[in-house]
Protein backbone atom coordinates (compact mmCIF):
# COMPACT_ATOMS: atom_id res chain seq x y z
CA UNK A 1 0.00 0.00 0.00
CA UNK A 2 1.20 3.57 -0.65
CA UNK A 3 3.03 5.09 2.30
CA UNK A 4 1.33 8.44 1.89
CA UNK A 5 -2.15 7.00 2.15
CA UNK A 6 -4.10 8.68 4.92
CA UNK A 7 -6.01 6.45 7.26
CA UNK A 8 -8.44 7.16 10.01
CA UNK A 9 -8.03 3.84 11.73
CA UNK A 10 -6.19 0.69 10.91
CA UNK A 11 -6.66 -2.91 11.90
CA UNK A 12 -4.12 -5.22 10.36
CA UNK A 13 -4.46 -8.93 10.79
CA UNK A 14 -2.59 -11.74 9.20
CA UNK A 15 -3.21 -15.42 9.44
CA UNK A 16 -1.13 -18.00 7.69
CA UNK A 17 -1.86 -21.69 7.88
CA UNK A 18 0.71 -24.02 6.50
CA UNK A 19 0.22 -27.69 6.10
CA UNK A 20 3.54 -29.28 5.16
CA UNK A 21 3.43 -32.81 3.93
CA UNK A 22 6.27 -35.30 4.24
CA UNK A 23 6.12 -38.22 1.91
CA UNK A 24 7.50 -41.62 2.85
CA UNK A 25 8.02 -43.62 -0.29
CA UNK A 26 8.99 -47.18 0.33
CA UNK A 27 11.46 -47.71 -2.53
CA UNK A 28 12.18 -51.27 -1.54
CA UNK A 29 8.61 -52.20 -2.36
CA UNK A 30 7.96 -53.61 -5.83
CA UNK A 31 4.85 -53.98 -7.89
CA UNK A 32 4.91 -57.73 -7.15
CA UNK A 33 5.17 -57.39 -3.38
CA UNK A 34 2.04 -59.23 -2.34
CA UNK A 35 2.63 -58.51 1.36
CA UNK A 36 1.99 -54.80 0.90
CA UNK A 37 -1.29 -53.97 2.62
CA UNK A 38 -3.58 -51.09 1.95
CA UNK A 39 -4.60 -49.19 5.06
CA UNK A 40 -8.29 -49.46 5.59
CA UNK A 41 -10.19 -48.09 8.54
CA UNK A 42 -13.84 -47.74 9.27
CA UNK A 43 -15.24 -44.22 9.10
CA UNK A 44 -16.02 -42.83 12.51
CA UNK A 45 -19.73 -42.41 13.14
CA UNK A 46 -19.81 -40.35 16.32
CA UNK A 47 -20.36 -36.66 15.59
CA UNK A 48 -17.99 -34.18 17.16
CA UNK A 49 -19.36 -31.56 19.56
CA UNK A 50 -17.38 -29.06 17.46
CA UNK A 51 -18.89 -30.08 14.13
CA UNK A 52 -19.51 -26.98 12.00
CA UNK A 53 -23.12 -26.56 10.90
CA UNK A 54 -22.91 -23.27 9.02
CA UNK A 55 -20.93 -20.07 8.44
CA UNK A 56 -22.04 -18.19 11.53
CA UNK A 57 -20.16 -18.28 14.84
CA UNK A 58 -19.75 -21.90 16.00
CA UNK A 59 -18.21 -23.61 19.02
CA UNK A 60 -15.35 -24.56 16.68
CA UNK A 61 -14.43 -20.86 16.38
CA UNK A 62 -13.95 -20.65 20.16
CA UNK A 63 -12.33 -24.07 20.61
CA UNK A 64 -8.75 -22.89 20.22
CA UNK A 65 -9.26 -20.21 22.88
CA UNK A 66 -10.48 -22.89 25.27
CA UNK A 67 -7.72 -25.34 24.39
CA UNK A 68 -4.80 -22.97 24.80
CA UNK A 69 -6.18 -21.06 27.75
CA UNK A 70 -3.00 -19.43 29.00
CA UNK A 71 -3.30 -15.86 30.20
CA UNK A 72 -1.61 -14.31 27.16
CA UNK A 73 -2.55 -12.30 24.12
CA UNK A 74 -3.82 -14.70 21.49
CA UNK A 75 -4.95 -14.48 17.89
CA UNK A 76 -5.95 -17.01 15.24
CA UNK A 77 -8.22 -17.23 12.22
CA UNK A 78 -11.03 -19.81 12.27
CA UNK A 79 -11.69 -18.91 8.64
CA UNK A 80 -8.13 -19.72 7.61
CA UNK A 81 -8.16 -23.01 9.48
CA UNK A 82 -11.46 -24.02 7.89
CA UNK A 83 -10.14 -23.25 4.42
CA UNK A 84 -7.01 -25.34 5.01
CA UNK A 85 -9.06 -28.27 6.28
CA UNK A 86 -11.35 -27.98 3.26
CA UNK A 87 -8.38 -28.14 0.89
CA UNK A 88 -6.90 -31.09 2.76
CA UNK A 89 -10.23 -32.89 2.75
CA UNK A 90 -10.29 -32.81 -1.05
CA UNK A 91 -7.38 -35.26 -1.10
CA UNK A 92 -8.35 -37.42 1.87
CA UNK A 93 -10.01 -40.84 1.70
CA UNK A 94 -11.80 -43.22 4.06
CA UNK A 95 -11.26 -42.54 7.76
CA UNK A 96 -8.83 -39.68 7.12
CA UNK A 97 -11.61 -37.93 5.23
CA UNK A 98 -14.37 -38.81 7.69
CA UNK A 99 -12.37 -37.37 10.59
CA UNK A 100 -12.03 -34.05 8.77
CA UNK A 101 -15.68 -34.11 7.68
CA UNK A 102 -16.66 -34.75 11.29
CA UNK A 103 -15.38 -31.25 12.01
CA UNK A 104 -16.05 -29.42 8.73
CA UNK A 105 -19.60 -30.77 8.65
CA UNK A 106 -21.89 -28.71 6.42
CA UNK A 107 -19.50 -25.78 6.16
CA UNK A 108 -19.22 -24.17 2.73
CA UNK A 109 -16.29 -21.83 2.28
CA UNK A 110 -17.29 -18.40 0.97
CA UNK A 111 -15.19 -16.70 -1.67
CA UNK A 112 -13.95 -13.22 -0.70
CA UNK A 113 -12.68 -10.51 -3.01
CA UNK A 114 -9.13 -9.24 -3.03
CA UNK A 115 -8.48 -5.49 -2.95
CA UNK A 116 -6.13 -3.02 -1.30
CA UNK A 117 -7.84 -3.53 2.07
CA UNK A 118 -8.56 -7.25 2.04
CA UNK A 119 -6.38 -10.14 0.87
CA UNK A 120 -7.41 -13.77 0.68
CA UNK A 121 -5.24 -16.36 -1.04
CA UNK A 122 -4.60 -20.11 -1.29
CA UNK A 123 -1.64 -21.92 -2.82
CA UNK A 124 -0.04 -25.31 -3.20
CA UNK A 125 3.75 -25.24 -3.42
CA UNK A 126 5.16 -28.41 -4.98
CA UNK A 127 8.79 -29.51 -4.86
CA UNK A 128 10.06 -29.83 -8.44
CA UNK A 129 11.14 -33.46 -8.09
CA UNK A 130 7.70 -34.39 -6.78
CA UNK A 131 5.76 -32.69 -9.57
CA UNK A 132 4.68 -35.88 -11.35
CA UNK A 133 3.48 -37.52 -8.12
CA UNK A 134 0.77 -34.94 -7.45
CA UNK A 135 -2.55 -35.88 -8.98
CA UNK A 136 -3.78 -33.46 -11.61
CA UNK A 137 -7.34 -34.01 -10.45
CA UNK A 138 -6.39 -32.68 -7.00
CA UNK A 139 -4.63 -29.56 -8.28
CA UNK A 140 -7.53 -28.86 -10.64
CA UNK A 141 -9.92 -29.05 -7.69
CA UNK A 142 -7.81 -26.60 -5.69
CA UNK A 143 -7.75 -24.18 -8.60
CA UNK A 144 -11.45 -24.38 -9.41
CA UNK A 145 -12.95 -24.53 -5.90
CA UNK A 146 -10.45 -22.49 -3.91
CA UNK A 147 -8.85 -20.30 -6.56
CA UNK A 148 -5.52 -21.71 -5.43
CA UNK A 149 -2.24 -21.06 -7.18
CA UNK A 150 -0.12 -24.11 -8.05
CA UNK A 151 3.54 -23.15 -7.71
CA UNK A 152 6.61 -25.32 -8.38
CA UNK A 153 9.82 -24.65 -6.48
CA UNK A 154 13.16 -26.30 -5.75
CA UNK A 155 12.64 -25.90 -1.98
CA UNK A 156 16.38 -25.22 -1.76
CA UNK A 157 15.60 -22.04 0.15
CA UNK A 158 12.54 -20.17 1.46
CA UNK A 159 12.81 -17.06 -0.72
CA UNK A 160 9.97 -17.75 -3.15
CA UNK A 161 7.60 -18.95 -0.45
CA UNK A 162 8.26 -16.00 1.83
CA UNK A 163 7.88 -13.57 -1.07
CA UNK A 164 4.48 -15.05 -1.92
CA UNK A 165 3.34 -14.79 1.69
CA UNK A 166 4.60 -11.23 1.98
CA UNK A 167 2.78 -10.20 -1.19
CA UNK A 168 -0.48 -11.77 -0.01
CA UNK A 169 -0.33 -10.15 3.44
CA UNK A 170 0.37 -6.51 2.58
CA UNK A 171 4.05 -7.11 3.49
CA UNK A 172 3.07 -7.66 7.10
CA UNK A 173 4.66 -11.11 7.30
CA UNK A 174 7.95 -11.43 5.46
CA UNK A 175 9.73 -14.40 7.02
CA UNK A 176 7.11 -17.03 7.73
CA UNK A 177 9.27 -19.89 6.46
CA UNK A 178 12.69 -20.61 7.90
CA UNK A 179 13.28 -24.07 6.36
CA UNK A 180 11.38 -26.16 3.81
CA UNK A 181 14.00 -28.75 2.96
CA UNK A 182 12.67 -32.29 3.08
CA UNK A 183 9.12 -31.22 2.25
CA UNK A 184 7.40 -32.46 -0.87
CA UNK A 185 4.55 -30.00 -0.99
CA UNK A 186 3.01 -27.29 1.15
CA UNK A 187 -0.59 -26.09 1.31
CA UNK A 188 -0.93 -22.44 2.31
CA UNK A 189 -3.88 -20.21 3.19
CA UNK A 190 -3.09 -16.55 3.79
CA UNK A 191 -5.51 -13.78 4.68
CA UNK A 192 -5.07 -10.22 5.80
CA UNK A 193 -7.08 -7.05 6.27
CA UNK A 194 -6.02 -3.43 6.43
CA UNK A 195 -9.27 -1.54 6.97
CA UNK A 196 -10.55 1.76 8.25
CA UNK A 197 -13.40 2.30 10.69
CA UNK A 198 -16.56 3.94 9.40
CA UNK A 199 -15.65 6.77 11.80
CA UNK A 200 -12.52 7.14 13.96
CA UNK A 201 -12.93 5.99 17.55
CA UNK A 202 -11.80 9.33 19.00
CA UNK A 203 -11.44 12.70 17.30
CA UNK A 204 -7.99 14.18 16.82
CA UNK A 205 -6.69 17.72 17.11
CA UNK A 206 -6.92 18.09 13.33
CA UNK A 207 -10.59 17.17 13.02
CA UNK A 208 -12.36 19.25 15.65
CA UNK A 209 -15.56 18.97 13.67
CA UNK A 210 -15.88 15.42 14.97
CA UNK A 211 -15.20 16.46 18.55
CA UNK A 212 -17.70 15.10 21.08
CA UNK A 213 -19.23 17.78 23.33
CA UNK A 214 -22.74 17.62 24.75
CA UNK A 215 -24.64 20.36 26.59
CA UNK A 216 -28.39 20.50 27.10
CA UNK A 217 -29.98 23.93 27.16
CA UNK A 218 -30.97 24.91 30.72
CA UNK A 219 -30.18 21.40 32.07
CA UNK A 220 -27.30 20.70 34.40
CA UNK A 221 -25.59 18.11 32.18
CA UNK A 222 -22.51 18.01 30.00
CA UNK A 223 -20.28 15.38 28.45
CA UNK A 224 -17.01 16.10 26.67
CA UNK A 225 -14.09 14.17 25.15
CA UNK A 226 -10.87 16.01 24.34
CA UNK A 227 -9.43 15.34 20.89
CA UNK A 228 -6.18 13.38 20.63
CA UNK A 229 -3.27 15.74 20.06
CA UNK A 230 -0.34 13.93 18.45
CA UNK A 231 0.52 10.93 20.61
CA UNK A 232 -1.24 12.36 23.63
CA UNK A 233 -3.63 9.43 24.13
CA UNK A 234 -5.63 8.72 27.25
CA UNK A 235 -4.68 5.87 29.54
CA UNK A 236 -6.56 3.34 31.62
CA UNK A 237 -5.38 1.19 34.52
CA UNK A 238 -5.64 -2.27 32.96
CA UNK A 239 -5.87 -5.40 35.09
CA UNK A 240 -4.82 -3.26 38.08
CA UNK A 241 -1.16 -3.14 37.01
CA UNK A 242 -0.79 -1.89 33.42
CA UNK A 243 -1.07 1.73 32.30
CA UNK A 244 -2.71 0.99 28.95
CA UNK A 245 -2.85 3.38 26.03
CA UNK A 246 -6.53 3.92 25.26
CA UNK A 247 -9.06 5.80 23.19
CA UNK A 248 -12.19 7.29 24.71
CA UNK A 249 -15.81 6.82 23.68
CA UNK A 250 -18.95 8.54 24.88
CA UNK A 251 -22.64 8.97 24.22
CA UNK A 252 -25.63 10.73 25.76
CA UNK A 253 -29.28 9.83 25.31
CA UNK A 254 -31.79 12.30 26.76
CA UNK A 255 -35.02 10.45 27.49
CA UNK A 256 -36.04 12.82 30.29
CA UNK A 257 -39.14 14.82 29.33
CA UNK A 258 -38.48 17.62 31.77
CA UNK A 259 -41.29 19.93 30.61
CA UNK A 260 -43.87 17.20 30.98
CA UNK A 261 -42.38 15.96 34.25
CA UNK A 262 -42.14 19.33 36.04
CA UNK A 263 -45.05 20.99 34.26
CA UNK A 264 -44.73 23.99 31.99
CA UNK A 265 -46.56 26.35 34.36
CA UNK A 266 -44.29 25.40 37.27
CA UNK A 267 -41.22 26.01 35.12
CA UNK A 268 -42.53 29.39 33.97
CA UNK A 269 -43.28 30.38 37.54
CA UNK A 270 -39.90 29.33 38.95
CA UNK A 271 -37.70 30.59 36.12
CA UNK A 272 -39.79 33.73 35.57
CA UNK A 273 -39.34 34.80 39.20
CA UNK A 274 -35.57 34.28 39.03
CA UNK A 275 -35.34 36.10 35.71
CA UNK A 276 -37.25 39.17 36.95
CA UNK A 277 -35.11 39.22 40.09
CA UNK A 278 -31.99 39.17 37.95
CA UNK A 279 -33.31 42.07 35.80
CA UNK A 280 -34.07 44.17 38.89
CA UNK A 281 -30.53 43.58 40.15
CA UNK A 282 -29.18 45.14 36.96
CA UNK A 283 -28.54 41.98 34.97
CA UNK A 284 -27.11 42.54 31.51
CA UNK A 285 -26.88 40.50 28.37
CA UNK A 286 -30.62 40.17 27.83
CA UNK A 287 -33.20 42.80 26.92
CA UNK A 288 -36.14 40.42 26.46
CA UNK A 289 -39.31 40.85 28.41
CA UNK A 290 -40.16 38.03 30.80
CA UNK A 291 -42.88 36.44 28.66
CA UNK A 292 -40.71 36.31 25.54
CA UNK A 293 -37.73 34.99 27.49
CA UNK A 294 -39.86 32.21 29.04
CA UNK A 295 -41.32 31.24 25.66
CA UNK A 296 -37.80 30.74 24.31
CA UNK A 297 -36.68 28.99 27.49
CA UNK A 298 -39.52 26.43 27.34
CA UNK A 299 -38.93 25.81 23.65
CA UNK A 300 -35.21 25.19 24.19
CA UNK A 301 -35.80 23.05 27.26
CA UNK A 302 -38.36 20.93 25.43
CA UNK A 303 -35.99 20.41 22.47
CA UNK A 304 -33.57 18.46 24.71
CA UNK A 305 -35.96 15.53 24.93
CA UNK A 306 -34.97 12.57 22.70
CA UNK A 307 -31.64 14.10 21.79
CA UNK A 308 -28.97 11.49 21.02
CA UNK A 309 -25.26 12.27 20.80
CA UNK A 310 -22.36 9.87 20.27
CA UNK A 311 -18.62 10.38 19.88
CA UNK A 312 -18.44 7.67 17.22
CA UNK A 313 -20.53 4.88 15.73
CA UNK A 314 -20.63 1.86 18.02
CA UNK A 315 -22.90 -0.74 19.54
CA UNK A 316 -22.77 -2.13 23.04
CA UNK A 317 -24.13 -4.68 25.48
CA UNK A 318 -24.04 -4.40 29.26
CA UNK A 319 -25.44 -6.56 32.05
CA UNK A 320 -24.30 -7.64 35.49
CA UNK A 321 -21.89 -10.22 34.13
CA UNK A 322 -20.33 -8.84 30.94
CA UNK A 323 -19.88 -5.74 28.83
CA UNK A 324 -19.42 -5.65 25.05
CA UNK A 325 -18.27 -3.03 22.57
CA UNK A 326 -18.78 -3.43 18.80
CA UNK A 327 -17.84 -1.27 15.85
CA UNK A 328 -18.08 -1.70 12.08
CA UNK A 329 -15.26 -1.35 9.61
CA UNK A 330 -15.91 0.22 6.24
CA UNK A 331 -17.58 -1.91 3.59
CA UNK A 332 -15.25 -3.21 0.92
CA UNK A 333 -16.60 -5.13 -2.10
CA UNK A 334 -19.89 -5.84 -0.30
CA UNK A 335 -18.11 -7.17 2.79
CA UNK A 336 -18.52 -5.46 6.15
CA UNK A 337 -16.40 -6.76 9.01
CA UNK A 338 -17.36 -6.00 12.59
CA UNK A 339 -15.15 -5.95 15.67
CA UNK A 340 -16.78 -7.24 18.88
CA UNK A 341 -14.98 -7.08 22.24
CA UNK A 342 -16.44 -8.90 25.27
CA UNK A 343 -15.19 -8.42 28.83
CA UNK A 344 -16.44 -10.45 31.81
CA UNK A 345 -17.10 -8.34 34.90
CA UNK A 346 -17.21 -10.83 37.77
CA UNK A 347 -14.97 -13.71 36.72
CA UNK A 348 -11.57 -14.01 35.13
CA UNK A 349 -11.36 -14.19 31.37
CA UNK A 350 -9.87 -17.70 31.36
CA UNK A 351 -12.78 -18.92 33.49
CA UNK A 352 -15.32 -17.19 31.25
CA UNK A 353 -13.77 -18.67 28.11
CA UNK A 354 -13.81 -22.15 29.60
CA UNK A 355 -17.53 -21.91 30.42
CA UNK A 356 -18.91 -19.97 27.45
CA UNK A 357 -20.00 -21.28 24.05
CA UNK A 358 -21.14 -20.01 20.66
CA UNK A 359 -24.77 -19.84 21.79
CA UNK A 360 -23.90 -17.44 24.62
CA UNK A 361 -21.62 -15.28 22.45
CA UNK A 362 -24.25 -15.13 19.70
CA UNK A 363 -26.78 -14.03 22.31
CA UNK A 364 -24.52 -11.09 23.18
CA UNK A 365 -24.05 -10.20 19.50
CA UNK A 366 -27.77 -10.43 18.78
CA UNK A 367 -28.51 -8.13 21.73
CA UNK A 368 -26.01 -5.43 20.88
CA UNK A 369 -27.70 -2.03 21.18
CA UNK A 370 -27.45 0.85 18.77
CA UNK A 371 -27.21 4.35 20.19
CA UNK A 372 -30.88 5.16 19.59
CA UNK A 373 -33.39 6.76 21.92
CA UNK A 374 -35.78 3.80 21.83
CA UNK A 375 -33.06 1.47 23.16
CA UNK A 376 -32.69 3.31 26.45
CA UNK A 377 -34.64 3.82 29.65
CA UNK A 378 -37.35 6.45 29.62
CA UNK A 379 -37.34 9.20 32.24
CA UNK A 380 -33.58 9.61 32.57
CA UNK A 381 -30.54 10.86 30.73
CA UNK A 382 -28.25 7.92 29.96
CA UNK A 383 -24.57 8.78 29.85
CA UNK A 384 -22.16 6.26 28.30
CA UNK A 385 -18.47 6.60 28.99
CA UNK A 386 -15.59 4.29 28.27
CA UNK A 387 -11.95 3.73 27.40
CA UNK A 388 -10.92 1.10 24.86
CA UNK A 389 -7.27 -0.06 25.09
CA UNK A 390 -5.11 -0.20 22.00
CA UNK A 391 -3.14 -3.35 21.29
CA UNK A 392 -0.64 -4.87 18.91
CA UNK A 393 0.85 -8.36 19.03
CA UNK A 394 1.48 -11.59 17.14
CA UNK A 395 0.78 -15.19 18.06
CA UNK A 396 1.51 -18.73 16.91
CA UNK A 397 -1.14 -21.36 17.51
CA UNK A 398 -0.21 -24.97 18.27
CA UNK A 399 -2.58 -26.12 15.57
CA UNK A 400 -1.46 -29.72 15.06
CA UNK A 401 -2.04 -30.50 18.73
CA UNK A 402 -5.43 -28.79 18.60
CA UNK A 403 -6.56 -30.69 15.51
CA UNK A 404 -5.54 -34.00 17.05
CA UNK A 405 -7.58 -33.24 20.14
CA UNK A 406 -10.52 -32.43 17.88
CA UNK A 407 -10.29 -35.96 16.50
CA UNK A 408 -8.35 -35.31 13.28
CA UNK A 409 -5.55 -37.80 13.93
CA UNK A 410 -5.03 -40.19 11.03
CA UNK A 411 -3.60 -37.63 8.59
CA UNK A 412 -0.70 -37.09 11.03
CA UNK A 413 0.13 -40.81 11.29
CA UNK A 414 2.05 -42.36 8.39
CA UNK A 415 0.64 -45.78 9.29
CA UNK A 416 -2.99 -44.60 9.19
CA UNK A 417 -3.09 -41.62 6.85
CA UNK A 418 -4.97 -41.93 3.59
CA UNK A 419 -4.30 -38.89 1.44
CA UNK A 420 -4.24 -40.88 -1.76
CA UNK A 421 -6.34 -38.23 -3.45
CA UNK A 422 -3.31 -35.92 -3.37
CA UNK A 423 -0.37 -38.03 -4.50
CA UNK A 424 0.74 -41.31 -6.00
CA UNK A 425 3.66 -43.55 -5.06
CA UNK A 426 3.23 -44.41 -1.42
CA UNK A 427 1.67 -43.22 1.83
CA UNK A 428 1.41 -39.50 2.52
CA UNK A 429 1.03 -37.87 5.94
CA UNK A 430 1.08 -34.42 7.50
CA UNK A 431 4.21 -33.80 9.55
CA UNK A 432 4.00 -30.07 10.23
CA UNK A 433 1.22 -27.54 10.80
CA UNK A 434 1.86 -23.85 11.50
CA UNK A 435 -0.63 -21.06 12.14
CA UNK A 436 0.67 -17.54 12.73
CA UNK A 437 -1.14 -14.25 13.10
CA UNK A 438 -0.64 -10.64 14.11
CA UNK A 439 -2.94 -7.73 14.82
CA UNK A 440 -2.80 -3.99 15.39
CA UNK A 441 -5.85 -2.24 16.81
CA UNK A 442 -5.27 1.49 16.82
CA UNK A 443 -6.60 5.01 16.35
CA UNK A 444 -3.58 6.27 14.41
CA UNK A 445 -3.64 8.12 11.13
CA UNK A 446 -5.45 11.35 10.44
CA UNK A 447 -7.99 12.49 7.91
CA UNK A 448 -6.95 16.04 7.10
CA UNK A 449 -9.54 18.75 7.76
CA UNK A 450 -9.75 22.49 8.53
CA UNK A 451 -11.53 23.43 11.74
CA UNK A 452 -12.48 26.77 13.23
CA UNK A 453 -13.79 27.23 16.75
CA UNK A 454 -15.80 30.37 17.41
CA UNK A 455 -17.03 31.60 20.74
CA UNK A 456 -18.46 34.80 22.14
CA UNK A 457 -21.21 34.46 24.69
CA UNK A 458 -19.72 37.04 26.98
CA UNK A 459 -18.77 36.77 30.65
CA UNK A 460 -20.90 34.77 33.12
CA UNK A 461 -21.93 37.89 35.05
CA UNK A 462 -23.75 39.30 32.03
CA UNK A 463 -25.83 36.28 31.04
CA UNK A 464 -28.79 34.87 32.91
CA UNK A 465 -29.17 31.10 33.19
CA UNK A 466 -31.28 28.85 35.32
CA UNK A 467 -30.17 25.19 35.25
CA UNK A 468 -32.36 22.27 36.22
CA UNK A 469 -30.81 19.11 37.62
CA UNK A 470 -31.75 16.01 35.62
CA UNK A 471 -31.72 12.31 36.56
CA UNK A 472 -28.63 10.68 35.03
CA UNK A 473 -27.74 7.01 34.77
CA UNK A 474 -24.21 6.13 33.68
CA UNK A 475 -23.04 3.09 31.74
CA UNK A 476 -19.30 2.50 31.95
CA UNK A 477 -17.95 0.63 28.91
CA UNK A 478 -14.31 0.88 29.96
CA UNK A 479 -12.35 -2.26 29.08
CA UNK A 480 -9.95 -2.40 32.01
CA UNK A 481 -9.62 -6.17 32.43
CA UNK A 482 -8.68 -9.01 30.05
CA UNK A 483 -11.23 -9.61 27.33
CA UNK A 484 -11.85 -11.62 24.16
CA UNK A 485 -12.67 -10.28 20.73
CA UNK A 486 -14.03 -11.43 17.39
CA UNK A 487 -13.75 -9.91 13.94
CA UNK A 488 -16.68 -11.22 11.93
CA UNK A 489 -18.45 -10.83 8.63
CA UNK A 490 -21.47 -8.82 9.70
CA UNK A 491 -23.68 -10.29 6.98
CA UNK A 492 -22.86 -14.01 7.25
CA UNK A 493 -21.51 -14.23 10.79
CA UNK A 494 -18.29 -15.81 9.49
CA UNK A 495 -15.51 -15.33 12.06
CA UNK A 496 -12.30 -14.12 10.45
CA UNK A 497 -10.33 -13.69 13.66
CA UNK A 498 -10.66 -14.60 17.32
CA UNK A 499 -8.38 -13.48 20.12
CA UNK A 500 -7.75 -12.35 23.68
CA UNK A 501 -6.15 -9.25 25.14
CA UNK A 502 -4.22 -9.64 28.39
CA UNK A 503 -1.46 -7.13 27.63
CA UNK A 504 -2.55 -4.04 25.67
CA UNK A 505 -0.22 -1.36 24.39
CA UNK A 506 1.25 0.52 27.35
CA UNK A 507 1.10 4.28 27.79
Amino acid sequence: MKKNKKKIIIISLVVILIIAVAVAIFLFMTMNNKEEKEIKTKPEEKKSAYRISGNELQDFDLYFLQLENEKVNKLYSPLSIKYALEMLKEGAKENSKSQIENIIGDYEAKTYSNNEHMSFANAMFIQNAYKDAIKEEYTNTLKSKYNAEIIYDSFENVDNLNTWVSNKTFNLINDLFDNVSGQSFILVNALAIDMEWEKPIQATAKNYRDMYSVNYAHENFNSYISPIDGDNYSSVKFNDNIEAKAVEIGAAINNYDIVNDLGEENIRKTVGAEYEKWLKEGGCGNDLDTATYLDNYIKELDSNYKKVDSSTDFLFYDDENIKAFAKDLKEYDNTTLQYVGIMPKKESLDSYIKETNAKEINKVINNLKEIKSENFKEGVVTKITGFIPLFKFDYELKLMKALKQLGITDVFNINKSNLSGIAENGPVAINKVTHKANIEFSNEGIKAAAATQMGGLGSASCEFEYLYDVPVETIDLTFDNPYLFLIRDKNTGEVWFTGTVYNPTTK
